[in-house]
């Protein structure tokens, strides 16, 4: 994607961005750190040039009482994901506003998030990210979500 090649460049000449800028591997390391995503099952697939993946299995400790993922969970998902695309782009982050719509219950086998940075500049990051719940060969849209992110 062109745009995900201009915001690498991007990331290499802005002088805000910390010498951990985020990739693949850095990531993986960072969910070993973090008690509640590494108890959550989430693997990363991918997160590179403002793009990551994260896959999250089905536990029924992370349903609600109808044994759909919760509403929270699908949150957390989505707020990881699109921190770790910002963290791609400008180096560590924090999340300062996040928003999630919730279209479908979550019901699968596993779940996969998806974030893609949509601009980025010394002050902050808009990240736009989707969350698909995986039944079988079936892949469905289930939320989609917004977050504002702030280089530290």
């Amino acid at each position: 994607m062109e745009q995900n090649a201009q915001l690498a460049a991007a990331a290499a000449a802005n002088p805000a961005a910390g010498q951990r800028v985020a990739n693949t591997a850095l990531i993986r390391e960072v969910v070993k750190a973090s008690p509640f995503t590494l108890w959550t099952g989430c693997e990363v697939i991918t997160c590179e040039n403002g793009v990551a993946e994260l896959k999250m299995p089905y536990r029924k400790e992370l349903t609600q009482h109808h044994g759909f993922i919760h509403g929270g969970v699908i949150g957390f998902l989505s707020d990881n994901v699109s921190a770790w695309a910002a963290a791609s782009v400008v180096g560590d982050v924090v999340t300062a506003d996040y928003s999630v719509k919730l279209l479908s219950p979550g019901v699968g086998e596993a779940f996969i998030a998806r974030a893609e940075v949509i601009k980025a500049n010394k002050r902050l990051v808009a990240v736009e990210s989707r969350v698909y719940a995986l039944k079988g060969d079936e892949k469905k849209l289930i939320a989609t979500g917004t977050a504002t992110v702030l280089p530290v």
